[in-house]
Parts: C-alpha cells; sequence; structure tokens
C-alpha cells in the first residue's frame, strides 16, 4: 500500500510541475522534461524556471489524482505530453505503462516480465527500475533482467533481452533495480561486470573487464565527457 501511494503522488506533482509550466510560455515545454532518473544530467537538479517561491496557504490546487497505477518503487519520468514509470500487479505482471500529463488517463501498458527474486529477503519484491526516454524511445530494466526498448508513442516492444538468461547476470539482493542509461549509440546497466549493448537492437556491445563478477543492485550510471572522452561512473 505504501509504494502504491508513493507511485501516485510522485505522478500527480510532477503532472502539476509540467501543466503549469505551459502558462508561463511554450517554450517552457522542454526545461519540463524529466527523461530520466534523476532528470536529464541525472544530477537532480531541473532547469525549470517560473517557479512560485512560495506556495499559497491553501496548498497547490489539486488538477487531478489517479490512484490505481500498480505497485513498486519506480519514479515517474515526464517527457511533453506524457508520464512513464514501471509498475506490478502481483508477481507475474511488471509493466511499463504511460499516462496523460492533461488528465493522467493511460495511454498504454506493456507487460516486460515477471517481478524478480520474489523470495528476497527482507521481502518486497516488486517493480524497482525507472524508465529512461531517449527521443522516440523509451528504455526500460524490469526486476526479473528483462531490458526493453519501447516506442513511447504506442508502447510497441522494439527489442527485449533478458540479462539473466542472455548475459549470465547475477542478480543482487533487491533483483534488478538499476535505471538504464543511454550514452550515444549504447545503452548501459550492469549485466555479469559493467557492459552496454546497442541501443537501436539489442545487440551486445562491450563488457568491462575487471576480473570479477558483479551482482546486480541499485547501482546507477552517469556519464561525463572529458576531451571528448566519454567516462562512466557508478553509485549506489
Amino acid at each position: 500500500m505504501r509504494s502504491k501511494l508513493s507511485l501516485s503522488v510522485a505522478a500527480l506533482c510532477l503532472c502539476l510541475s509540467v501543466i503549469s509550466s505551459t502558462t508561463f510560455a511554450t517554450t517552457a515545454a522542454k526545461a519540463s522534461d524529466w527523461p530520466q532518473w534523476r532528470g536529464p544530467e541525472r544530477s537532480g537538479v531541473s532547469n525549470e524556471t517560473g517557479l512560485l517561491k512560495q506556495w499559497p496557504k491553501e496548498g497547490p490546487k489539486l488538477l487531478w489524482q489517479v490512484n490505481d497505477i500498480g505497485d513498486g518503487y519506480s519514479t515517474p519520468v515526464v517527457v511533453g505530453s506524457r508520464i512513464y514509470l514501471m509498475s506490478n500487479r502481483g508477481m507475474n505482471n511488471e509493466f511499463v505503462q504511460a499516462l496523460s500529463t492533461q488528465d493522467g488517463k493511460p495511454v498504454w501498458t506493456t507487460r516486460v516480465g515477471n517481478v524478480g527474486n520474489p523470495d528476497q529477503n527482507p521481502n518486497y519484491p516488486k517493480a524497482r527500475s525507472t524508465p529512461t526516454v531517449d527521443g522516440n524511445f523509451i528504455y526500460a530494466l524490469g526486476s526479473d533482467g528483462d531490458l526493453v526498448c519501447l516506442e513511447t508513442r504506442s508502447g510497441k516492444i522494439r527489442w527485449q533481452k533478458n540479462i539473466r538468461k542472455e548475459f549470465g547476470g547475477q542478480p543482487g539482493e533487491w533483483a534488478y533495480a538499476e535505471s538504464p542509461l543511454v550514452d550515444g549509440d549504447m545503452v548501459v546497466a550492469t549485466f555479469v561486470e559493467d557492459g552496454s549493448v546497442r541501443r537501436t537492437n539489442g545487440r551486445f556491445v562491450w563488457k568491462l573487464q575487471n576480473g570479477r563478477d558483479q551482482l546486480a543492485g541499485t547501482f546507477v550510471s552517469t556519464a561525463a565527457n572529458s576531451s571528448g572522452r566519454s567516462a562512466l561512473t557508478k553509485q549506489e
């Protein structure tokens, strides 16, 4: 119950931000996009402008509210007129869904797999990863290791790989909880060691040769450019 409420409130708050920003100027639409975990640069910093410095006494006006969006710990992302997030209903249906920022109504829902590590201890098996939107596509990692690329318009799956079955991945205590990073033509995630697949077709590109296997978990990759080179860092 607690995780369902968290998802509902988060989706509502982000929706309010997007809708209110359009009243200032249509050019602000891009500034309001929040396409991946912790925002455009994965820094937790918003470039939004024109926000209130103080809320009114009665609080912000409630425009809409959605309560039945499934279970899980995923955070929503917002691009244009859509909200995207991962949820689950039971242990056999983990899915990505798109909602309208105008009224919260569902646009599409696509199942990606089962909930991973259902017997984890402490016992909190749920959807965990935050989807990443890049142009016309959205990349998501299910808690059972299902890495998928979907069309943002329709939710149609373009390609799908299971990290456990196809790359020998080893889920951690919380199963797969990592939010995919798109860096150029690659999607970066933890397979057995750090690695990436081609974002257009899911084909394996490289892995980090560190001499040891690495359990997947709540690691998050970030990219930084220096002297024309892209450097990846991971944090937990």
